[in-house]
């Protein structure tokens, strides 16, 4: 059965005596108390089955907790997904749909996060749920051509989306936090990752990187070629100037859109699902 706090326990009440608590505790043992409380993971229900998540602050939670009503059009087109394939997630965060993709348990996932405050996030979800080996992670962002890019982004605030834009995105609406500092990670091409690492060419392919999406394309001109590619998702917005260059880099390649996953809790932000016609 589960545990009610009383009433006059109201959110705001628990977070003030919460720091109370760990501010009046010697620095050992507060160590111990959120160690304690990083080992209870928050659980999804989903049709394959449970899913842990590190429940490592307010970002965190939300994603776990909102992975069956932020993206459910998402869901499904994993749930569609043909037996045996590759499904490569760039911008995977902490690794939502990547995970719900590796608890099928008949594909072969990639997941590519280049924040190392998601990217820890992220391969501890993939320990918590026991599947090393379906699930491969890398530390690395992708673009238009090998170099290393610049992230502003907090270690202390995981779960946030980050860029590699020069221009901060807007944090109008968004919690304050503790102020981003510069990262730098490595950004490799798509071309790049299966001809010189090895990395099994993908099957389906999700973007979903702010500000990224052309300069990767750009960097997957032989596997934006290849037949193997059945379907990519692309947050974008179809009548917008950076949408109308999607759809026409990607009708280059013979892929026109196939499908519209919305999301429920994004504005109007929406993902566009291309695929090539049989």
């Amino acid at each position: 059965m589960k545990r009610r706090l009383p009433a006059f326990f109201t959110p705001r009440a628990v977070r003030r005596l919460a720091r109370l608590l760990l501010e009046s505790l010697p620095m050992r043992e507060r160590a111990f108390v959120v160690e304690a409380l990083l080992s209870k993971p928050v659980t999804v229900e989903t049709r394959h089955g449970s899913l842990k998540f590190l429940n490592h602050g307010r970002g965190s939670y939300k994603r776990a907790r909102t992975l069956l009503s932020k993206e459910p059009d998402s869901l499904e087109w994993i749930d569609a997904m043909a037996p045996g394939s590759v499904f490569w997630d760039i911008g995977a965060n902490i690794g939502t749909l990547s995970l719900y993709a590796a608890r099928r348990g008949d594909l072969e996932v990639w997941a590519f996060e280049p924040a190392a405050v998601n990217f820890y996030n992220l391969t501890a979800n993939c320990e918590l749920n026991g599947l090393d080996g379906k699930l491969r992670c890398l530390l690395a962002g992708l673009g238009a051509a090998p170099r290393l890019g610049s992230i502003k982004a907090s270690q202390l605030a995981p779960a946030r989306s980050f860029t590699f834009r020069t221009k901060a995105g807007s944090t109008k609406g968004r919690p304050p936090g503790p102020p981003r500092t510069e990262q730098l990670a490595p950004i490799f091409t798509v071309d790049q990752m299966v001809d010189d690492y090895a990395v099994a060419p993908p099957t389906y392919i999700k973007i979903d990187v702010p500000g990224m999406t052309l300069d990767i394309l750009r960097g997957a001109d032989r596997t934006l070629a290849s037949r193997q590619l059945r379907q990519i998702q692309v947050e974008a917005r179809e009548s917008g100037p950076g949408g109308r260059k999607v759809v026409e880099m990607l009708g280059r390649h013979g892929f026109v859109v196939i499908g519209r996953n919305n999301r429920r809790s994004g504005g109007d932000a929406s993902d566009l699902v291309f695929g090539r016609p049989d």
